[in-house]
């Protein structure tokens, strides 16, 4: 097989300590959270303003904008309307 990846003893290890500590994290919150309210507003120790600010930042990426660009430039204005049918629900329904 040309192109295989394969993992060494490192790549694996390395794998391993990151997917438990992942599961660890998440054990671990999951004491915590009850509600989603627990969730998005961290256990209402931050206001919603704040959470409201990174969830547009972590929109705002490099990779949205030039792909936003791109998929425009390519299928017209066609493309923001696939944006739109995922972002808005996505926006308004935790909300509720």
């Amino acid at each position: 097989m040309t192109g295989a990846l394969s993992l060494g003893a490192v790549d694996r290890f390395l794998l391993t300590v990151y997917f438990g500590a992942i599961t660890a994290i998440g054990v671990t919150t999951r004491r915590a959270v009850h509600t989603t309210g627990d969730f998005f507003l961290a256990g209402r120790s931050m206001p919603a303003w704040i959470t409201g600010l990174a969830f547009i930042s972590a929109n705002l990426g490099a990779l949205e904008i030039i792909g936003g660009a791109a998929n425009g430039a390519q299928y017209g204005a066609a493309a923001v309307h696939f944006y739109w049918l995922g972002a808005i629900p996505a926006m308004v329904l935790p909300a509720s």
